[in-house]
């Protein structure tokens, strides 16, 4: 069977009129340029290259392949440079999926900012809390809440995200009686917006072990980002990233709670595989890291 190594050799040898410069253009030893050469006459039934100990030279059946093969060779060469990214300019398609409340704060920007130094990567970002799968969906790259429990991603940590809680001026003012600090009992009478599946917040104790608490439902959305608009309308107390909650000014009340604060969210990178990870992935990652 003929080889295109073997053809790329034969190549050399037949524009250089010499097998040492062949090799050393090529970076393979003489004797193999020579060995490799004869293997592709013998594939083809064909002698290539008239062989003196003054010159090398072409004959018939020589000169049409070099006339057929070289310029093949050349777009070959032009297509794999092209397919291939090179490490200053990631190209080619790129499928993000991120949660809804931090892609959309963090991550998203972070993305369009590393999109437009960019211009031949093109940029596909779904923002929805659900996990998807990342192989069977053809996604990239996934940023997710931890913990990560699938073993066959590998998960790189890249934020710990402070979580609050959070009510209107209105609600801590009427439901609250004006109480900013919330015991562990009071926190589970009055009204709660949640958007996780479950329905439960956790906290950290003193001694610094967690657990799973139950608030009293009022409201549910799939949107992050809507259990604080509720709870700027009043309707109840919301638990959401603390940065987003500032971002609402003195639309929304920080709540504190005795014994206990929020435990924060650890967020991970993942991927399907560490092994040849396409450069437009890993640039991507830095990029969110250094700058999301």
């Amino acid at each position: 069977m003929m080889s295109l190594d073997d053809l790329r050799l034969f190549v050399a040898v037949a524009r250089h009129s010499s097998f040492v410069e062949a090799a050393r253009r090529t970076g393979v030893p003489t004797s193999t340029v020579s060995r490799r050469v004869a293997q592709l006459e013998e594939a083809l039934g064909a002698r290539l290259i008239q062989r003196t100990s003054r010159s090398v030279g072409l004959t018939h059946e020589g000169e049409r392949l070099l006339e057929r093969a070289g310029p093949l060779l050349e777009g070959l060469t032009s297509v794999l440079d092209t397919s291939v990214e090179r490490e200053d300019e990631p190209r080619g398609r790129l499928r993000v999926t991120a949660p809804v409340m931090t892609g959309s704060q963090r991550i998203a920007p972070a993305l369009f900012a590393f999109a437009a130094r960019h211009p031949h990567l093109t940029l596909e970002l779904e923002l929805t809390n659900a996990v998807v799968p990342l192989v069977e969906e053809g996604f990239d790259l996934a940023f997710r809440s931890g913990p990560i429990h699938d073993a066959e991603l590998v998960a790189r940590r890249v934020w710990s995200i402070p979580f609050t809680l959070a009510a209107s001026p209105q609600f801590v003012k009427q439901t609250l009686r004006g109480r900013t600090q919330l015991d562990r009992e009071m926190l589970g009478s009055v009204p709660a917006i949640l958007s996780q599946p479950g329905g439960v917040w956790r906290l950290r104790r003193r001694d610094g072990s967690v657990e799973d608490f139950r608030p009293c439902e009022r409201l549910r959305v799939n949107d992050p980002r809507m259990t604080i608009a509720a709870a700027v309308q009043g309707l109840g107390v919301v638990c959401a990233p603390k940065e987003a909650i500032e971002q609402q000014g003195q639309s929304l009340v920080q709540l504190t709670l005795t014994g206990r604060t929020v435990e924060p969210r650890e967020l991970f990178a993942v991927y399907p595989s560490r092994r040849q990870l396409p450069a437009r992935v890993r640039m991507a990652l830095d990029w969110v890291m250094k700058h999301g």
